[in-house]
């Protein structure tokens, strides 16, 4: 921390903290005088110094003179001290095209923007919160708009003062300077070389004093550290509540009445914002400035890069331009920001406190909280730019009825940024296996729960599976607590008034509804849950003041588990009944279908735009199960890529496209008149870039209409293509396809207004008869403007020489007259002004001027009121098109995602296309040749493999060494069957298979120590999901089961569930290292046997360290005697001493088995008849030759 902080808020004899706290900062007129005891000495030597321009070397009786309230601390030689403070900005810009900001204004001229009522002349007037730093109150002519004349004249003259004391440098470099100026005089040489050795050493000694840091590191305590009532042993929320109270609200903060009105308005007016949103970062409006306070300005600093502003109280802001990037960075890091915005002007503010008997207090422009934003509640406004990320960011509300072994969930999930809400009710077991599916596929950012009202299983997967998320809490009691029916009444009252013909709601809210209450205010008893989630999120949209920018644009869809089925027994289900493929939480992850990097997701994602990527991760985590889609996606991704010239012009012509999604929820936020008529506080707030924004938002939407006239090319580009699905989505409906002809919506909104000039000046002026209020504004403000010429001419005539307008804004229309005949101006001419010099003029008003510019700006205003709502009903307008905009965007991302599976299979060395089939007796599958798709396939060794066919059994026992690829070629057929089932070209030689209705993975070996699970406990948990829902159309993928318990355990429990899978007969690999299975199954018919090949050299060595294994990672039929553990050992570069031991206790613990074994045989053979007696001899001869090469 620099030495300026230390010396702006360290200990000083008078104590400027508790004059902070304990009235307003804000000068009072009658302190801004010196005190009258002054020193005539001291009086005389600064005129002489003025004089002389020559630095006053003692300045401390200056500093003596100063008002008690605003007494500078003292400040160390090292340290200039400035006549006047300034705030100083440093910002970055925007974008490579603006300019970077440094700000330095004094305080008095910041405060102007937003100047405070001054009604009395002895009440501090200006806004009193950026006032922490020495100031001057201007008077109320000073402040106006309309006189900037008397600001600037009283700026030079502080610079002036500042210039001729010349206070910023030390006190020893002034007096070396005058040192210097006398030898300058008339010295020797000598003397002149002697005073500059001198000087070197008092430098030298300077900096080391300059330089020890040892007191600068000390920490800045500010004066909002030391509040009793931010103290962690004394905090409390605004109920009064302390954190250990089960109803503790931590969004809140008690603040003492009495500290209260203590402060001046401004400063009052920022504590009780904070009070309300303690847990927020407030960006506070003051004037062109966000301004961030107290422990705000400490994260302004920490996490933006700011610097404190002087003054003596944490204190950092920016320029309202930056505000999308400060605001990101913050919610990108995980902090709420709540942006604070003035609603009301200096004179609006005026006549308010006129109208009311007014208070200090009110006394302050109004500022109110416009929208809380965090990683949930993102809405992308006029201030605010559509980001590069794709993902939605979903708000998640969860309401459990807990049943004991089971659970019952109600859910919501909502997307603000594009306002999809899904909602529904499911049960779910033990395992919450439903929920995590839920949570996988749909990811959220913020999480919302009442407390205590969750499940121990539910709140372990909310510490878990949502550690890393945001999580708000929800009122679970009192007159906010959410129901069923609060939801429904609170949309009837709002959003979907009306019953009969006039019924309105979604058919979603109205399939939840009971069918008895025809005015939807009874919700149905199977929806109950999933309704109260859903007011959940409403009550937190409207506590972030998102409600009437989120809800009108609202689409509701109904959430359906993957695996929810009808109540048949899905064990016997014969035929598929599902329309999509399940893939649940564990098995996204095992197989890593989705993430950022090396996954399926990853590989296959070619997509040129945002809304082409969310549906291919739609696709990817519900494949489809009919053969017909299937068919015509890989009929279309195969044209496409015979089609190799188009399907380079359609990257192309997708990839600059914007995100349309978000940007018809934003255009629909423009557009919204809810916000108005519900009393928004951001249809008050004041911008002062709005130009700017509005120039911001006529491009976008020119952006928009221009991606969608581009798309309007689709339908010739492909004229010629054949298949059905691409025909379907690129060409119009006269031709049979599903396209929209946007071309009638485009033509109107090109000829609705001029492009050009409103993308220069952000302002729609619509053509001539377009618009009749517009017209009509306009034939006023033309009226006006003739009468202006005409009463200009009478005035010529009365003065007899050529006369102007001058002035601009409120002081327009002021007569210029020649001084020459400014005589004949009698009493009803009002003097304004007057200039010197050869063309001298004096300027004057009359009430017919007065008169004139009171129309002009009235009608003006009207003109602005009508262009401002102009430009909301064009986004209206645009918006009421929603459904055709949508199916656009719907056969563009369809297109997108084909073109990228296309584009996949083009760089793939081998590519086939998979063969599907439905009705299959018993399910297979025949794969040959086959690659990770995820895999360096110039490296990789491809397999084949068969399950389920006439001459293979559906499951396979698979062996083989350590390292040998077992887990490989399990990851890579669940992937193949996966990419199939999207429709996707597969990297193999060939395939064909049943469609697989779920794939279940048990993969790898973990614990979840958070939970409380061991290795063997998650396994068996994995293991018993499987056993519960698997079909004879699942793909299981079992990699060693039972590993993590005792030898005979584990054997035994894989042995139950081979052969529960072997009567299923669905498809399924189980690899083991388990050889005592083999020797249990290996004459089963229900089981084939199969082995990840490999080359031993020195095997049976006396040595097990020269042995040296050649993994050959090819699935081949039949077991593998041995595992090769020792090999991996020696590649993990274990200690040889010790792997030889091993490898002599390995050989006597395989003889004692043998042994038993040996005897058993023998015991078996003496109970047979003479057939089979040779039979087992010839097997115990084997078994003899084992043991005797166990002898080490």
């Amino acid at each position: 921390m620099s030495k300026k902080l230390n010396t702006s808020v360290g200990g000083t004899p008078t104590n400027t903290l508790l004059n902070y706290f304990s009235k307003s900062p804000a000068v009072e007129k009658k302190k801004l005088t010196p005190s009258v005891k002054t020193d005539p000495n001291a009086s005389k030597s600064e005129k002489e110094n003025l004089q002389n321009q020559q630095p006053k070397v003692n300045d401390s009786k200056e500093k003596d003179s100063k008002p008690a309230a605003k007494r500078k601390l003292p400040i160390s030689d090292d340290e200039p001290d400035s006549g006047q403070r300034k705030r100083k900005r440093i910002v970055q810009p925007e974008s490579d095209s603006e300019p970077e900001m440094e700000v330095t204004k004094s305080e008095e001229d910041f405060s102007d923007c937003v100047s405070d009522y001054e009604p009395d002349e002895n009440e501090a007037s200006d806004d009193s919160v950026s006032s922490g730093v020495d100031e001057v109150s201007p008077s109320e002519n000073d402040m106006s708009v309309d006189s900037p004349t008397p600001k600037k004249s009283r700026k030079k003259s502080k610079v002036l003062n500042n210039n001729n004391n010349n206070n910023n440098e030390p006190s020893s470099k002034k007096v070396k300077l005058e040192s210097s100026m006398q030898l300058a005089e008339g010295a020797t040489f000598q003397e002149k070389l002697k005073n500059l050795q001198s000087n070197a050493k008092q430098d030298a000694s300077y900096d080391d004093i300059v330089t020890n840091t040892s007191s600068l590191d000390e920490p800045v305590v500010w004066p909002h550290q030391k509040l009793e009532f931010l103290q962690p042993d004394k905090i409390k929320d605004k109920e009064g509540r302390r954190p250990d109270h089960p109803d503790y609200d931590k969004s809140t903060l008690h603040v003492p009445e009495k500290f209260l009105n203590g402060l001046s308005p401004g400063v009052r007016q920022w504590w009780v914002l904070k009070s309300d949103n303690y847990d927020c970062v407030l960006f506070f409006k003051v004037g062109k400035f966000y301004e961030l306070y107290h422990m705000d300005a400490d994260v302004g600093v920490n996490e933006l890069g700011f610097t404190y502003m002087r003054g003596e109280f944490a204190h950092s802001g920016f320029p309202e331009i930056s505000f999308d990037k400060m605001s990101t960075i913050l919610v990108d890091r995980g902090f709420k920001v709540a942006r604070v915005e003035q609603t009301e002007t200096p004179d609006m503010m005026t006549d308010r406190c006129k109208r009311i008997k007014a208070t200090k207090f009110d006394k302050v422009v109004a500022r109110e909280i416009c929208q809380i934003t965090n990683r949930g509640t993102q809405v992308f406004g006029s201030q605010c730019k559509i980001g590069p990320n794709h993902q939605p960011n979903y708000m998640l509300a969860i309401v459990e009825q807990d049943e004991g072994t089971w659970s019952r969930y109600g859910v919501c999930f909502i997307d603000t940024s594009i306002g999809d809400f899904h909602l529904g009710e499911f049960e779910d077991d033990k395992n919450c296996s439903r929920l995590l599916t839920l949570v996988s596929h749909h990811m959220p950012v913020l999480f919302l729960n009442e407390k205590s009202a969750l499940s121990q299983r539910t709140q372990q997967i909310v510490r878990t599976v949502l550690g890393g998320i945001l999580k708000e809490p929800v009122p679970g009691n009192g007159k906010n607590a959410c129901s069923a029916e609060k939801t429904l009444k609170l949309l009837a009252e709002r959003y979907y008034a009306g019953n009969g013909s006039d019924d309105n709601w979604p058919l979603v809210l109205r399939t939840m509804q009971s069918d008895m209450d025809h005015l939807g205010l009874t919700p149905d008893d199977n929806y109950k849950l999933a309704l109260k989630a859903l007011g959940q999120c409403i009550f937190f949209i409207h506590k972030c003041k998102l409600e009437p920018k989120v809800l009108p644009m609202a689409r509701y869809q109904l959430y359906v588990p993957p695996d929810q089925l009808a109540d048949a027994k899905p064990a016997v289900a014969s035929t598929l009944r599902r329309s999509h493929m399940v893939l649940d939480a564990t098995t996204l992850s095992n197989l890593r279908i989705i993430g950022e990097e090396h996954s399926l997701l990853s590989t296959l994602d070619h997509c040129c735009t945002k809304f082409g990527k969310r549906l291919l991760h739609h696709w990817l985590c519900a494949p489809s199960c009919d053969v017909a889609v299937i068919k015509e996606r890989q009929d279309a991704i195969g044209e496409l890529i015979r089609m190799p010239t188009e399907l380079q012009e359609v990257r192309a012509l997708l990839a600059p496209m914007p995100d349309f999604e978000r940007n018809l929820a934003q255009i629909h936020l423009f557009g919204n008149k809810q916000i108005k008529q519900m009393d928004h506080p951001d249809s008050r707030a004041i911008l002062f870039e709005e130009k700017l924004y509005n120039k911001q938002k006529l491009l976008g939407f020119m952006a928009v209409l221009k991606g969608f006239n581009d798309l309007t090319k689709l339908p010739t580009m492909f004229h010629q293509c054949k298949t059905a699905l691409l025909k379907r989505l690129t060409q119009l409906p006269e031709s049979g396809g599903s396209f929209p002809d946007l071309s009638k919506q485009l033509q109107y909104f090109a000829t609705a207004f001029d492009h050009d000039a409103a993308a220069k000046t952000g302002v729609i002026a619509p053509q001539a008869g377009m618009d009749a209020e517009y017209d009509a504004a306009m034939d006023a403000i033309g009226e006006i403007e003739k009468r202006l010429k005409s009463y200009l001419v009478e005035q010529e005539r009365h003065f007899g020489c050529r006369i102007t307008y001058f002035g601009s804004d409120k002081k327009r229309y002021q007569l210029d007259v020649p001084e020459s005949h400014a005589s004949k101006a009698n009493k009803s001419y009002t003097l304004e002004g007057q200039t010197k010099g050869k063309k001298a003029s004096r300027r004057y008003t009359t009430a017919e001027t007065r008169a004139l510019l009171k129309d002009m700006q009235h009608a003006e205003d009207t003109r602005n009121m009508v262009l401002k709502d102009l430009a909301r009903r064009l986004f209206e307008k645009f918006s009421n098109h929603y459904d055709q905009w949508k199916q656009c965007i719907d056969c563009v991302a369809n297109l997108d995602v084909l073109s990228s599976l296309a584009e996949y299979a083009g760089q793939q060395m081998v590519i086939c296309v998979p063969e599907l089939v439905s009705d299959a007796e018993q399910p297979f599958i025949q794969l040959e040749e086959g690659y990770h798709p995820c895999a360096n396939a110039s490296t990789y060794i491809p397999n084949g493999l068969e399950l389920g066919t006439a001459s293979e059994a559906p499951l396979s026992l698979l062996t083989g060494p350590n390292m040998g690829g077992k887990s490989t070629l399990m990851r890579e057929v669940g992937l193949l069957v996966i990419m199939a089932q999207i429709g996707a070209h597969i990297p193999a030689a060939s395939c064909r298979l049943s469609l697989v209705d779920r794939i279940f993975t048990r993969l790898g070996a973990q614990d979840d120590i958070l939970a409380g699970h061991s290795t063997f406990l998650v396994e068996l948990n994995e293991t018993s999901l499987i056993l519960k829902h698997a079909t004879c159309h699942s793909l299981v993928l079992l990699d060693e089961l039972g590993r993590g318990t005792a030898t005979y355990d584990g054997t035994a429990i894989a042995a139950s569930v081979v052969n529960f899978l072997a009567n299923l007969k669905c498809r399924t690999l189980f690899s083991t290292h388990y050889h005592n299975l083999i020797d249990f199954f290996h004459n089963d018919k229900r089981i084939t046997l199969g082995h990840m090949a490999c080359m031993v050299e020195n095997e049976d060595n006396a040595d097990p360290t020269q042995e040296t294994v050649t993994f050959l990672y090819k699935y081949t039929a039949g077991a593998c005697p041995k595992s090769y553990g020792f090999n991996a050992a020696k590649l993990a570069g274990m200690p040889q001493g010790i792997i030889k031991r091993a490898y002599e206790l390995s050989k006597k613990v395989e003889a004692i088995a043998l042994q038993r074994k040996i005897t058993a045989k023998i015991v078996a053979a003496t109970a047979g008849n003479e057939d089979t007696k040779k039979e087992k001899l010839n097997a115990l001869k084997d078994l003899l030759k084992q043991l005797k090469m166990c002898q080490v």
